[in-house]
């Protein structure tokens, strides 16, 4: 591939290998800004409106899934922060 020669072969692998280069393969940026749960509780504060934080779990589903898909959507709130601050299963928040 490199060479029929054995030993230059090597030599231009080892080029090859050392050689400086701009990849990017498995080095994932997170480009999202995590935030704290107390900045988190605040935005999510305004999101609900006039719904307590303590109420979502008790709301019925019908009124409970819009609030959760409008908390999934902020920007550095994941879904376990959310989940978490809410109140509510994992799997709730996953599944709205």
């Amino acid at each position: 591939m490199f060479s029929t020669d054995m030993e230059h072969a090597r030599e231009r692998f080892k080029e090859y290998n050392e050689k400086k280069n701009n990849d990017q393969c498995l080095e994932d940026e997170d480009k999202t800004k995590k935030i704290s749960d107390d900045e988190a509780r605040k935005i999510i504060k305004k999101v609900l409106g006039t719904v307590e934080i303590p109420h979502v779990k008790s709301l019925p589903r019908a009124e409970r899934t819009p609030i959760l898909r409008k908390v999934k959507k902020l920007e550095g709130v994941s879904q376990r922060q959310a989940a978490r601050i809410l109140g509510v299963s994992q799997n709730l928040t996953f599944k709205a």
